[in-house]
């Protein structure tokens, strides 16, 4: 599998063509379409074949995807930034009191 096999279809062309990269130019690892692309399992690394016929890509199993989804859910991964909880001025978005339009006269 190659990395235009991985890609949505017109899209390996379009980057070609906005290097100004032609095909012919490109090292044997990128065109070589007998050697499939090796990940390692974010969960367990254990490498794994990334193509199509893996379900479980990129990881190895529906044991180590089940591993990291429950990772997310339970808050051991999260992205940083800001809370969601919080608006824009600093205050607590969940104590909002919300008025009817009637309540403004």
């Amino acid at each position: 599998m190659s990395l235009r096999d991985l890609l949505p279809e017109g899209t390996f062309e379009e980057i070609l063509e906005e290097a100004h990269i032609a095909p012919e130019e490109l090292n044997s690892d990128v065109q070589n379409d007998n050697e499939p692309v090796k990940v390692k399992c974010p969960t367990c690394n254990k490498e794994v074949i990334y193509d199509k016929s893996n379900p479980f890509r990129p990881f190895c199993s529906q044991r180590c995807r089940m591993t990291e989804l429950g990772a997310w859910v339970s808050n051991k991964r999260f992205i940083k930034g800001t809370s969601l909880d919080q608006d824009e001025d600093g205050g607590d978005i969940n104590n909002v009191e919300f008025r009817s339009c009637q309540d403004r006269e």
